[in-house]
């Protein structure tokens, strides 16, 4: 489903932005010492607790719709296609670039939606006579949504930090045809002090050209984000809970990007579903996708970059849209570690989050038993301790068997 309908400003280029060529230096002190609530924040910093953040899954269905079809024509239509918004049958966009371009400038305002997915497993092997059989068993997976913390203030009607750019000349993108390609003479002297097209001439280019085939695309690029940063913050607290499993942590992001196909019937039956599927069952695509490579020409040229955080002064530190790496996972790795104690599987909004972390105690550790009496539990974790090393003999896995009170270890 879209989201409601935003007012939004009229957008304006940022003299000051950031160049995206420029990759920062974070120099950071190692972990704290993971015990206790997290710190209390100001009003502005605490309004991620109270605003429900909610994960939309890579959508499979070409029928899902998205906001950005505010303002097309009325026989257009926006699908959803692996996390790109896909947009055909807007006719004006192939032959106006003024519209083209207010278009692009609207659709800019949304943002991308960054996510973390941490992901825990192991395996299980089994035997059946002579044969062994492995199995992978997902112990958590959680998903955490990042988009609140690309709007100032938390604002979900707030896009000032996003800015436009369009590509170098010594970039390899979609230049107007089938192959990546950089600008003409970008190697050369004659085009150092040359300035790279804009969206406005990117835009004439796209509706002067007379391929049928035609394919606008905005990225949407979130910049600033130390993911480095996380993933070892998040891999240390998985290990803290004593899990001994496989852990992933990844970023993907959502809402990436938005293709403007031009109108045409071959662009209309190539994203139609049951067209799509006849053509895969009856292998007639083998003839039709070299067609449609070679024919259709792309535009890669335009992004919107919204900034998780952005360089600072020469001296000054980095200058965070909302909060800094460090600052969420304060506030966020207690609900962190107990979901992953929960073997919880799913969306981890900001209110269950902060839900988690007003219980009393964590969890127990999966797989022990906890009867409130130290003595009784005492033994009963030895006991436990005594069946797992009889069954990593029994198994021949001795040595590599989980016999230091870890949990989810292969088996």
């Amino acid at each position: 489903m879209g989201r409601p309908t935003r007012p939004t400003e009229a957008y304006r280029d940022d003299p000051d932005a950031l160049s995206l060529h420029t990759q920062p230096e974070f120099d950071y002190d190692d972990a704290p010492e993971i015990s206790g609530m997290p710190p209390a924040y100001t009003d502005d910093e605490a309004a991620p607790t109270r605003l429900p953040i909610r994960h939309m899954p890579p959508a499979t269905s070409p029928g899902h719709t998205s906001s950005t079809q505010l303002g097309l024509d009325k026989l257009a239509s926006v699908r959803m296609i692996n996390g790109v918004e896909t947009i055909v049958g807007d006719s004006r966009c192939d032959t106006d670039p003024v519209y083209l371009e207010e278009r692009i400038r609207h659709f800019a305002q949304f943002p991308p939606r960054p996510l973390i997915v941490i992901q825990g497993s192991h395996t299980e092997t089994t035997r059946r006579g002579d044969k062994k059989e492995t199995k992978t068993i997902t112990d958590f997976k959680i998903t955490l949504d990042l988009e609140i913390y690309l709007r100032p203030n938390f604002d979900t009607t707030n896009s000032e930090r996003m800015h436009l750019d369009t590509v170098e000349n010594n970039e390899k993108t979609y230049r107007g045809s089938f192959m990546k390609s950089k600008a003409p003479f970008s190697g050369q002297d004659v085009e150092a002090n040359t300035a790279p097209p804009k969206l406005t001439e990117w835009c004439h280019r796209y509706c002067a050209s007379t391929s049928k085939l035609r394919i606008f695309r905005l990225e949407r690029v979130v910049y600033g984000l130390d993911q480095t940063l996380l993933k070892n913050r998040l891999e240390g607290l998985i290990r803290s809970t004593g899990y001994r499993g496989h852990t992933s942590i990844s970023f993907p992001v959502e809402n990436r990007a938005v293709d403007i196909y031009s109108t045409s019937r071959p662009n209309q039956w190539r994203l139609t579903p049951w067209i799509r599927w006849l053509f895969y069952l009856t292998f007639l695509w083998l003839f039709a996708w070299p067609y449609l490579l070679l024919a259709t020409t792309r535009y890669t040229v335009v992004r919107a970059v919204w900034p998780f955080s952005s360089a600072g002064s020469a001296s000054g530190p980095r200058a965070y849209t909302t909060i800094s790496e460090e600052q969420w996972f304060e506030r966020w790795y207690v609900g962190v570690r107990r979901l992953v104690l929960d073997r919880f599987q799913g969306e981890a909004s900001a209110q269950m989050l902060a839900g988690v972390i007003e219980r009393p105690a964590d969890p127990p550790v999966p797989g022990r038993i906890r009867t409130g009496h130290q003595g009784v539990d005492a033994a009963v974790g030895l006991l436990q301790t005594g069946l797992r090393v009889a069954s990593d003999i029994q198994r021949g896995n001795v040595f590599g068997g989980d016999t230091q009170g870890g949990w989810g270890g292969d088996c």
